[in-house]
């Protein structure tokens, strides 16, 4: 476990690295003046929530400014607007688009940049599933072409999905999420063998009640910040049970622990999905189109036990 008492020392001991951390917005603005010190004299991109400039510029105006900033050609803000799904929305102006909308924007815009090192705040904020595979897709072929991404403020669970190593800020340390992929192979016992009836219910809290949640209401289960949480219909519900508890009662109900932090239920699996040789997703059909971490140890193993 990496643990770090300072961006200035994170940044220093995962300089090759890329990092994506969830902290407050005060946090991130440490980071990202901490990210223009130390990268300053490569060529950096940012992406911050509050950019705001350009509202009368079209999509396609602002784009090709940029490109041509960038020494891009027409070929390269089209390519941009295929990618990241903007050929609806090219002579919309910047002010008339969502806050998903801006964020793909303004990620095409990063992108014709081809930088060595990227910032960005948010990147997967209020995104659904197409968008998210689109962000990811772009981010993982920069990481193989060299690309050092930071990201900030995303929750833990979409932090996990950018190739890099997760982080979360807590009392004044940078924690690294666990992601070893050397997960250990079930046990027998653990194994749902037979077809006797049991009756299971999982306990979680909500404003001082305890709910009894039926197995088949449950899309995943994450731990995050040495708590763990059980998500019902976009809601996430704080559980005392280990994950080690909840994955040998969930696993006769068609659950599979997909990384270390996560148990996802199978049936809610609308697609997996592979970025690189090491990243992968399962996109959920739940409220919320959930995206969650497939650890690459596991995936063999999710294939040959549901036969897929």
């Amino acid at each position: 476990m990496r643990d770090y008492d300072s961006v200035e020392s994170l940044l220093a001991a995962e300089e090759c690295t890329s990092l994506h951390i969830e902290c407050s917005t005060a946090v991130s603005e440490q980071i990202r003046e901490a990210v223009r010190v130390r990268y300053g004299s490569r060529r950096c991109a940012f992406m911050l929530c509050d950019d705001q400039g350009f509202e009368r510029e079209t999509v396609r105006s602002y784009l090709v400014l940029f490109a041509r900033i960038a020494g891009q050609g027409h070929s390269a803000v089209e390519k941009a607007v295929a990618h990241f799904g903007l050929a609806d929305m090219v002579e919309r102006k910047l002010k008339g688009c969502t806050k998903a909308e801006r964020t793909l924007v303004d990620l095409a815009r990063v992108s014709l940049a081809e930088p060595e090192v990227c910032f960005c705040e948010r990147p997967l904020f209020d995104l659904g599933a197409e968008a998210r595979r689109a962000v990811l897709t772009w981010m993982a072929e920069r990481v193989e072409h060299g690309t050092i991404f930071i990201t900030t403020a995303e929750p833990l669970r979409e932090a996990m999905l950018m190739p890099g190593i997760a982080f979360w800020y807590e009392d004044g340390w940078f924690m690294a999420a666990e992601v070893s992929e050397e997960d250990s192979e079930p046990e027998v016992g653990d194994v749902f063998l037979g077809d006797e009836v049991r009756v299971c219910k999982i306990p979680a809290k909500t404003e001082g009640a305890t709910l009894l949640l039926d197995p088949k209401d449950i899309d995943f289960v994450e731990s995050m910040n040495k708590a763990n949480y059980v998500s019902v219909r976009g809601n996430l519900y704080q559980t005392a049970l280990t994950m080690d508890d909840l994955e040998g009662e969930l696993v006769r109900f068609g659950f599979f622990r997909c990384h270390r932090s996560y148990i996802v239920n199978v049936q809610k699996v609308a697609k997996v999905e592979r970025y690189t040789r090491n990243s992968f997703n399962l996109t959920l059909n739940d409220v919320a189109e959930s995206s969650i971490p497939l650890a690459k140890g596991r995936a063999d193993e999710l294939r040959k036990q549901f036969g897929w």
